[in-house]
């Protein structure tokens, strides 16, 4: 696979000349979007992030995206987490890129490798398998923040017990991408781990507070009103996007469903997966097999989930790995892994819609081999 993903590379930049044309879309289509929100909000233009007809020149000009092509890109993000790429456009775009991708993924991987420490296990059983990870290798070409997010979701996690401060921020922080945080409180809530949830909310008020002294109370209206905007053109009309979309709502509306119905499905979904969290929380199950349970519940709560955000499977997949390693493997266990760890890869090369939208069906039994672990695992105890 990192064969493969080089190969790809060195194609890429002679298609490019080095990356230097915009005959195609270069390393960091996504990181665009936020590069020209830095830019806007350095200008004092903050609040025009979210008017699609401002950011679009400047994504045009400085980013990464396609020459004279059609492309769709605005801000969607809450005021928040325009907070943390400020900075950005201090430097070129192509240094701000890879300073930007480079810093997350290191984050990222250094989590899922704490998760996967195994005594006497060689390094490259745990390296190789991580850094050959298709869903790193999306996120860092697309330039997105999924691996600064499931990164700080996964470091959450690992401190919960010994630094609860520390837990909290981290878990306050995730609240720029609030669709992917909405169960770490729950987990906290079941754990009873107070500490980290009121540092957690007062993290989260503080950052809200932050952008609206800097900017105003006017982004949070312009916020709400891009998102309802975006969910109805991209989640509930576009289908080109529900090829790259691994939830049951994409899904279904794939196989015709009407919006409602798509809805209400997703609702049973999400009631699932909190079911599940709160079941592996409440039992006495490992922290891998926690950590697992959190990661693989987040990715089936939201209707509106990316094949680049599948850096959060990566942390359920290292939990339930450390499991059958400890404890020996269970049937299906290591075939389903396979299939979730390729998962990222077969859904970025489906642009054509030729393969029917079953991300969600692994997830969702992802997670029931999670919960397999636990009933097996509380049984034994």
């Amino acid at each position: 696979m990192l064969i493969a993903y080089g190969v790809l590379l060195v194609i890429w930049a002679l298609r490019t000349r080095g990356f230097t044309t915009d005959a195609l879309g270069r390393p960091g289509v996504d990181f665009s979007a936020f590069w020209s929100a830095s830019y806007l909000a350095l200008k004092g233009q903050a609040a025009r992030v979210y008017d699609y007809e401002t950011l679009r020149p400047v994504i045009a000009a400085f980013g990464a995206v396609q020459g004279g092509g059609k492309f769709f890109l605005p801000w969607t993000y809450p005021p928040t987490f325009l907070l943390l790429v400020v900075p950005l456009s201090l430097l070129p775009f192509a240094v701000s890129y890879v300073l930007f991708i480079g810093s997350t993924a290191a984050i990222y991987i250094a989590a899922v490798v704490r998760i996967l420490r195994l005594p006497g296990a060689p390094r490259y059983a745990v390296w190789l398998p991580v850094l050959a990870f298709p869903g790193i290798h999306e996120a860092v070409m697309i330039g997105q923040n999924s691996l600064l997010t499931a990164g700080m979701a996964a470091w959450s996690l690992i401190h919960l017990k010994a630094r609860p401060v520390l837990s909290g921020v981290l878990i306050g922080l995730l609240s720029v991408k609030p669709q992917l945080a909405l169960l770490l409180p729950v987990a906290l809530v079941a754990d009873r781990a107070w500490t980290a949830l009121l540092t957690a909310a007062a993290t989260a008020a503080a950052l809200m507070a932050c952008s609206i002294a800097l900017w105003g109370w006017e982004m949070l209206p312009a916020f709400l009103e891009s998102g309802t905007l975006f969910r109805q053109t991209v989640l509930e009309q576009g289908q080109t996007g529900w090829r790259f979309c691994p939830t049951v709502f994409a899904m279904m509306r794939r196989a015709g469903a009407s919006v409602a119905a798509a809805y209400w499905a997703q609702g049973l979904c999400a009631g699932f997966a909190i079911w599940a969290l709160l079941k592996v929380w409440r039992g006495r199950n490992s922290a891998a097999l926690r950590i697992a349970a959190v990661a693989a519940s987040s990715l089936l709560v939201s209707p509106y989930l990316w094949y680049y955000e599948l850096t959060w499977m990566g942390i359920a997949m290292a939990g339930l790995a450390v499991e059958g390693v400890r404890r020996g493997w269970m049937s299906g266990e290591r075939e389903l892994l396979v299939v979730a760890w390729l998962l990222p890869l077969v859904l970025s090369v489906n642009a054509q819609g030729y393969l029917p939208q079953v991300g969600s069906l692994v997830t969702l039994t992802l997670l029931m081999a999670i919960l397999r672990r636990a009933w097996w695992g509380n049984r034994l105890v």
